[in-house]
Order: C-alpha cells, then sequence, then structure tokens
C-alpha cells in the first residue's frame, strides 16, 4: 500500500521543485545573458579591423570583417529573444536590462545585416563597374545603387527609433554603453547615408544621363573668407553627358563687372548682416548662410557673362583638391607640381606674395586645367576617392545645387545644401559660426580660430544660458605684416589697417532661441541681431592687430528649458579649428 504524503510534504517538495525551476531559469537566462555579452564583445572587438579595412579601401577585408561580426550578433539575438529571456524582462530593475540586451542583440544584428553588407555590396560593385572602358561612368549602375541606400537609411532610421524607447537610467553600466555606443554609431550614420542616397538619386542626371548638362565649378578661396568657406575666385564650366565630363570654359572673378544694384533680391536680415556687397559682386555670393541664395547669384553672373545659366552649381573649396590628391599623388601643373602636403601655401599664400593678378589667374587656371583631366575620366578608385571626399564633405567644404526644382528638393534636405541646411540636419541643439573677411585681402591664411560653447539652467523660468566663445588670433608679427604685399593685406583700402585683420564674426543661435548680448573682456558690444533662415544671429566686427588674440563671447537663451547640449558648426578654414566645451557661469 503506497504512502500518502502529507500535505506539508507536500507543499516542501513543491517549494523544492520550484525552488530548483526558479534557479534553472535564473542559470539558463545568467548563462545565455554571459553568452551573449561574449558574442557582442566578439563583433564589437572586430570593429578596429573593420575600420582599418574601410579605410584603405579593402573592401573584400571589410565585408569579411562584416560577416564576421553579423554571425556574433546574430548569436547574440538568438540568445537574448527565448521565452525564458522574455520572461526575464518583467523581473522588476533588473528586467530593464534584460530587455535592452535584447533590443540592442537586435539592432546591431539589423544594421550589419540591412545596412552594412548591402551597402559594401555597392560599393564593391562601384569600384569593379562604375568607370567605362571608353571613359565616364556607368549612370545607370550609379542610379540602381539608390535601392540599397534608401533600404540602409530605413534600418538605420528604425534602430534609431528603438534605441530611443530604452530608458538609461535603471541599467547596469555595460548594457548602457552598449546602447549609447550603437546610438551614436547611427546618428553618425544616418545623416551620410541619407546624403548618399539623395545624390544616387540626383547624380546620375547632373552627368547627363537624361541629356546634356552643365555644371558650373565654384571654386572658394578660404584664404579670404566668406560663410560658406571663401571668396568666389574662380569658376570652371564644364559639359556633362553619358557620365562624360568636358571643360567648356573657365573665368576669374575679376571678370565680373561690380552692379550698382544687387543683381537678385537679397532678404533684409542678409542685408542687415552684410549689406548689399552680396548681390553687388560675384566675390561675396558665399555671404548668405542660404546656398541657394548663393548659387541663384553665381547662375545669374554666369548667365550674364555666358548667356546661358548652369544646371548645376558645385561649389568646393581647395582642401577638395588636398584630399584628391592623397588619392592621386602629386598633380603635374605647367606652373610646377602641386602635392596634399604643400597645396595650402602652394595655391593660397605664395601666388599672393610673388604674382601679379594675372600671374594668380593664370596659376589657377592651369591648376583647375590639370585637375580636370586627372578626375574626367574617372580613372580613380570610386572608393578611396568617396573615403577622402567624406571628411570635407562633414566640414562643409563641398555644396550642390540644382536648377531643376524636383533635383533641389531631394538636395535642400542634405547636408551638401550648404551652411544652413548643415546647421539644420546638425539638429535642433546645433549653433553655427560664421566668418567674413572685412580686410579686403588674403591674411586668413594667417588667422588661428578656436571655438567653446556650453549651456547652463540660470534662469527661474527654466530657460537654458547658451554661450559660444570664439577665440580669433593673428599670428603674423608686426615686422612682418608692413612688408606683406596688398593682395595680402588689403592694402588698407577697406577700412582695416595694413597688416592687421578684420573679419565679420557670426554666430547662429538654436531656432527660437532669444539674444542674450556679446561681450569682449567683459565689455558689452554693439551687435547686429536678426534672424535668418529661421536661426536668430548676432554679428560683431573683430579687428586683430599683429600678433593680437581676442575673444568674443556671444550669448542666447533658449526657447525651451530642454537642456542644451551645443553641437558646434563653422566655416570650414584652412586650418583645423579646435572646439572645446565652455563653461557657462551664472551671474
Amino acid at each position: 500500500m503506497r504512502a500518502r504524503l502529507r500535505p506539508s510534504r507536500v507543499a516542501t517538495i513543491a517549494g523544492a521543485a520550484i525552488l530548483v525551476a526558479a534557479l534553472a531559469w535564473v542559470a539558463w537566462v545568467g548563462v545565455r545573458g554571459w553568452l551573449a555579452k561574449e558574442e557582442l564583445d566578439s563583433a564589437r572587438a572586430l570593429t578596429t579591423d573593420l575600420r582599418s579595412a574601410v579605410e584603405s579601401g579593402d573592401l573584400e577585408a571589410a565585408t569579411a570583417h562584416t560577416q564576421r561580426m553579423l554571425a556574433h550578433a546574430e548569436a547574440a539575438s538568438d540568445l537574448t529573444s527565448d521565452p525564458l529571456w522574455r520572461a526575464a524582462e518583467a523581473v522588476p530593475v533588473a528586467g530593464a536590462n534584460f530587455a535592452a540586451a535584447r533590443v540592442l542583440s537586435a539592432e546591431v544584428t539589423g544594421v550589419l545585416s540591412d545596412a552594412a553588407l548591402p551597402m559594401m555590396h555597392s560599393a564593391r560593385l562601384l569600384a569593379e563597374q562604375l568607370r567605362l572602358p571608353e571613359g565616364g561612368i556607368d549612370t545607370a549602375l550609379l542610379a540602381d545603387q539608390r535601392t540599397a541606400l534608401d533600404g540602409a537609411e530605413a534600418t538605420l532610421m528604425s534602430a534609431s527609433t528603438e534605441l530611443a524607447k530604452i530608458d538609461l537610467d535603471p541599467l547596469l553600466p555595460p548594457v548602457s554603453a552598449g546602447v549609447r555606443q550603437l546610438d551614436t554609431a547611427v546618428s553618425d550614420l544616418l545623416p551620410i547615408v541619407g546624403s548618399l542616397g539623395d545624390t544616387a538619386a540626383v547624380l546620375p542626371a547632373s552627368l547627363g544621363a537624361d541629356g546634356p548638362r552643365t555644371i558650373l565649378v565654384m571654386l572658394q578661396n578660404n584664404a579670404e573668407l566668406r560663410t560658406s568657406g571663401g571668396i568666389t575666385g574662380s569658376f570652371v564650366e564644364l559639359r556633362a553627358e553619358s557620365g562624360r565630363l568636358t571643360l567648356i570654359s573657365q573665368a576669374d572673378s575679376s571678370e565680373f563687372k561690380r552692379a550698382d544694384s544687387p543683381v537678385l533680391p537679397i532678404p533684409a536680415a542678409t542685408l542687415a548682416l552684410y549689406g548689399d556687397q552680396v548681390g553687388r559682386f560675384v566675390q561675396n555670393a558665399t555671404m548668405p548662410a542660404d546656398f541657394d541664395l548663393t548659387a541663384r547669384l553665381v547662375s545669374h553672373w554666369w548667365e550674364g557673362r555666358t548667356g546661358s545659366a548652369p544646371d548645376t552649381v558645385l561649389s568646393v573649396d581647395p582642401l577638395v583638391l588636398r584630399s584628391l590628391l592623397e588619392v592621386t599623388g602629386p598633380l603635374a601643373t605647367t606652373t610646377g607640381t602641386l602635392t596634399a602636403d604643400e597645396l595650402v601655401p602652394q595655391l593660397l599664400v605664395e601666388p599672393y606674395m610673388s604674382l601679379d593678378s594675372s600671374g594668380q589667374t593664370a596659376m589657377f587656371r592651369t591648376t583647375a586645367a590639370a585637375v580636370f583631366t586627372e578626375v574626367a575620366d574617372f580613372d580613380l578608385d570610386p572608393v578611396a576617392f568617396a573615403a577622402a571626399l567624406a571628411q570635407p564633405i562633414a566640414q562643409g567644404r563641398v555644396s550642390i545645387w540644382s536648377a531643376h526644382p524636383d533635383e533641389q528638393e531631394v538636395l535642400a534636405r542634405t547636408t551638401l545644401a550648404g551652411p544652413a541646411a548643415r546647421q539644420r540636419a546638425a539638429g535642433p541643439d546645433a549653433v553655427a559660426v560664421y566668418f567674413n573677411d572685412a580686410t579686403g585681402g588674403k591674411m586668413d591664411s594667417l588667422l588661428d580660430v578656436g571655438i567653446a560653447a556650453g549651456s547652463a539652467s540660470c534662469r527661474a523660468d527654466g530657460r537654458q544660458d547658451i554661450l559660444v566663445s570664439v577665440t580669433l588670433t593673428s599670428t603674423v608679427d608686426h615686422g612682418t605684416a608692413q612688408q606683406l604685399p596688398p593682395a595680402m593685406t588689403g592694402g588698407g583700402h577697406y577700412g582695416a589697417r595694413i597688416g592687421d585683420i578684420a573679419t565679420n564674426v557670426s554666430v547662429s543661435a538654436p531656432e527660437g532661441a532669444f539674444f542674450g548680448g556679446v561681450t569682449a573682456g567683459g565689455r558689452n558690444l554693439v551687435s547686429v541681431d536678426v534672424e535668418e533662415e529661421g536661426f536668430p544671429v548676432s554679428a560683431v566686427r573683430v579687428d586683430l592687430a599683429p600678433g593680437e588674440s581676442q575673444t568674443i563671447d556671444f550669448r542666447f537663451i533658449s526657447a525651451g528649458t530642454d537642456p542644451i547640449d551645443p553641437q558646434v558648426m563653422h566655416t570650414p578654414l584652412l586650418a583645423d579649428v579646435p572646439v572645446s566645451d565652455a563653461r557657462v557661469e551664472c551671474g
């Protein structure tokens, strides 16, 4: 006869069974969690190899590294997606970490499989097949890559949305760090991939896929600063047809007569900041932050000279050429050999020290012709070329505009649409610092700039105080300054003493911000305060004697009470501009 278990014994056995099951569940989840962490750590460890392969242009190795990363990510996703793991997500406090680990594993997998690998496949196709045997590029192949780029952008947008749903506060440091790292990577990649997709939508037609097009290349000279880079000193007209380019003509800014009044209507805010010279001199077309206005001005000037307006306006500066030389190596011209390391003094200092205006024009034209000859047949590694252009594009050294409304609508939402578009794309906390030379010479090759930005909550209403500090330093000594030719100093004809560096500095704050004043050394300065392109802008003039340094503080008050983390954009200069955090004191 079988013995009957007493109720207390049954309860004990049941409790033990539950305990064993719970321990098994904890062990199962714990082991899988540890294994998932190992898989994600292994995937992360491969990022250095992947970065090296991409930077060296080794697409085969980059694809292999990505596939290995994907295998680890998929393993981590499998380990964090079973029913027991999902049950662990309901546990108070600890459950948030399990949920975050699952989302992180899934999004890493998605980004690698649906964004990185398709883009690498596209890059390999372009590297192997983009250039046609007869010269030029296969515009149809280029257009076909839009599908992969659009898919990659959609994947990154989805990942960004899912990561934004994760509350970081209750997470353990390793988990929150992983979420932040992926979120930063996705945020950095999104505008790049979006711009590539938009470019793939517009570039084939611009290169003559649907019929002949004209492209006006506008060469900015950063030795004499303007908002988007430098004065528009030289122009090159190209004809594009079926992916092939032909040089049609060149012109120097001296060939455009100044106008008695602006050639196109100029917005009141732009006039307040820079005066009507924006529309009266072709050299000043790059003063507005709105590149659409810049391109329309230049197009108008060009049509007045040639009788026809360009289909596309492409703006670049000499540091874009330096990136090209890093791919091609030294470039021989009739006036000498250009190298990446010596390009700035070769093009932007020495000609103004030793050549008259006609000699400068001749040098720039031969340089432009040599560069065109080098790139006209696209006999370059497109991946290496694209990698070399990534930094100057990110710095705002390349802008594009189309006279065709459907194409311009696409370009206008990219970071290639000029300064105001770059600030808008950088997010609601972005600030932009613009420099416009007032010396009338090429002294900005001797100008150093530093920028610091920060914010603090000092007000009873909760709005943030925003501070942007701009430090300008003249690197020329007084003795040398007096010996410089008028082409460098402006000869004292434009309101600046010979040897001084005069600069109009403007800071564009986040949309909706209020003006807080401009100071230098505790002194209040008279500033021009306007709203340009939806952004509040304060501007002052700074005159530096040889060797002098000045720091100007621009203050604004945020529109809302959310914390502000200023992201700094700035006019691309010849030298790197250090950007740091500013400490904001509550007075």
